[in-house]
């Protein structure tokens, strides 16, 4: 139920739990209102007196950053994808070259012309929607949890940009940033209605204390040693190959650490080579004394991917929570029944169709999953992405609650150190200790 006005050259934050709506806003709000049987759409959307229909036919009137990136890119290129739609708004070949160069140059994106889309990390594929929009030069620009999975340096630049261009943008956000100070005209609190946010409110959505884990450090570690690895895609597309050098690493059982670094840095590569996905090119990873090779490693460490529809493929939240318990060969009754467990600890609907949870949810289906398997060691990459401080500290606690070692990868520097101050920094590829 909500009503308000966003006027030229007006920036608006609009503050939100998880599963409160804000996705769905953000597509009304650009013309792609979602279809849902049991859903009733009343009121009505409109752009300089023009209605939402009239103002989708004027093409550039406005323009989304969604929160999946991944949903969106539609071209194989980087390039491709910042041109196509300047093409379809028939901008002229010069000024289309002039917008995509500064596109590139401004999001750091000039070096990835030519890399395949599914190539880039998160960070990237989240600058590469911001490329987009701004080469569109829409009026209005809406943004879905734009700020997530940039770094420090892209944040800032992003907030600088807001502060200084001359279109109203309406910003989504699960938690206050330090970089929205002095950004924003008004901020919004959406929780089933919108209302004007005071300052206790917006204290709510920043504030976030140290935690403390009271879980019982075990002597069984996971050990890297002297590992090297050139990226199989990138080497070939890129003018140097992409390479990760870490010469020591460890994570205790029982531990909570970070891993942090800018977009591209190379930590969910190191990651994917933790968890088996990728072959290393030499060097060890031990774990009680023992050597590990890839196979062994897909059974040690869960990987919580940053994007979690790489890892959700099953119709429903229930089938996904069946499909994983499988592999512990449980009766039929006890499947069913911690599977019903599962559920009520991670909040899930099991009759909740996967594709069309909200992002958070897919999140919370993925902790579940892998709580399910009781891994020695999870890697969480991007956890705090849409959810807000709150839950994302539960999570951590649930998965942890076992003994297991937790590997936190964030951009978020009050979560990090709320967290911990002991971690881990990865810059071009090489690991240094914090």
């Amino acid at each position: 139920n909500v009503s308000f006005e966003c006027r030229e050259n007006e920036n608006i934050l609009i503050l939100g739990r998880p599963e409160k709506g804000k996705s769905t806003l953000s597509m009304i709000l650009s013309g792609l209102t979602p279809k849902y049987n049991d859903g009733n759409l009343t009121g009505s959307v409109t752009y300089d007196s023009l209605s939402c229909e009239e103002a989708l036919e004027r093409m550039n009137i406005f323009s989304l950053v969604p929160q999946n990136a991944t949903d969106f890119i539609i071209t194989s290129t980087v390039e491709e994808e910042v041109v196509f739609p300047m093409q379809s708004l028939c901008i002229e070949r010069e000024e289309m070259k002039k917008s995509l160069d500064e596109a590139l140059s401004f999001w750091g994106l000039n070096r990835y012309r030519d890399i395949s889309t599914s190539e880039l990390s998160g960070g990237e594929k989240r600058r590469l929607m911001l490329a987009t929009s701004d080469v569109v030069n829409s009026k209005y620009n809406i943004l879905d949890e734009a700020f997530d999975d940039l770094d420090v340096s892209y944040r800032k630049k992003l907030s600088d940009r807001l502060k200084e261009r001359k279109r109203a943008t309406v910003v989504f956000a699960s938690h206050y940033l330090n970089c929205f100070d002095s950004v924003f005209d008004k901020v919004y609190i959406l929780d089933g209605t919108l209302a004007l946010a005071d300052n206790s409110s917006i204290e709510e959505f920043s504030k976030i204390e140290h935690v403390v884990f009271e879980n019982k450090l075990s002597s069984d570690e996971l050990i890297v040693k002297n590992l090297t690895f050139t990226h199989p895609h990138r080497s070939v597309l890129e003018e140097e190959p992409f390479k990760i050098k870490v010469d020591n690493f460890s994570l205790k059982r029982g531990e909570v650490i970070t891993l942090r670094g800018l977009n591209g840095s190379g930590k969910s590569t190191f990651s994917s080579i933790l968890c088996g996905l990728y072959e290393k090119d030499s060097g060890e990873i031990i774990y009680r004394s023992k050597s590990l090779k890839k196979k062994e490693l897909s059974r040690i460490v869960g990987y919580m991917f940053q994007n979690p529809d790489f890892q959700i493929f099953l119709p429903t939240a229930y089938d996904e929570l069946a499909f994983a318990l499988d592999y512990l060969k449980l009766s039929s009754e006890e499947k069913e029944r911690r599977v019903k467990e599962l559920l009520k600890l991670f909040r899930l609907n099991g009759d909740a169709v996967a594709s069309l949870m909200s992002y958070g949810e897919r999140k919370r289906l993925q902790c579940a999953i892998y709580y399910s398997l009781n891994r020695p060691f999870y890697i969480l990459d991007e956890l705090d992405s849409a959810l807000d401080y709150e839950e994302s500290i539960r999570l951590i606690k649930l998965l942890s609650a076992n003994g297991a070692g937790i590997l936190l990868i964030t951009h978020d520097e009050a979560f990090a150190d709320a967290i911990t101050n002991h971690g881990y920094y990865i810059e071009d590829g090489v690991m240094y200790a914090n």
